[in-house]
């Protein structure tokens, strides 16, 4: 299995539309991606939260995301839910994303087969990519 990313999406309430499923479309059918799991998070004016599954959505909002039914349900949690919901703010609604980056899968064999090990592996913040666009790299390699 590849490296599993996630990914939240934020959206004022109603602002999640199907906008967004061709690209994942494109991504999967390409082999780049495979989505595991995908949860709709809303919170109300309230504060009062709830979750769906693509399947419980309806509308046009489902229909454009049937494709991306998870096969196995679960892997994003209740307590994934509130931690998620916590942060978000009231008469908003989030897509939760789990995704498998299926392209590293093949690098990851032949790392392997030449008798190498994954060393490191982390996820860069878009904040210091901007920052490091605009002057000499922060990133520091570890020494060992």
């Amino acid at each position: 299995m590849g490296p599993v990313d996630y990914l939240v999406v934020l959206f004022p309430e109603g602002g999640l539309t199907g906008k967004i499923a061709p690209e994942l479309r494109r991504l999967s059918d390409s082999g780049i991606i495979r989505v595991i799991d995908l949860l709709i998070i809303r919170k109300d004016a309230d504060g009062d939260v709830e979750s769906f599954e693509v399947s419980e959505i309806g509308g046009e909002l489902e229909e454009a995301l049937q494709a991306f039914e998870p096969k196995a349900k679960g892997w994003l949690s209740q307590e994934d839910v509130e931690a998620i919901s916590d942060d978000m703010p009231n008469r908003s609604i989030a897509a939760a994303l789990l995704f498998e980056n299926t392209w590293a899968v093949g690098v990851k064999k032949a790392v392997i087969d030449s008798g190498g090990k994954m060393f490191e592996q982390g996820r860069i913040p878009p904040e210091l990519i901007e920052q490091a666009q605009g002057g000499p790299s922060t990133i520091k390699v570890k020494e060992g």
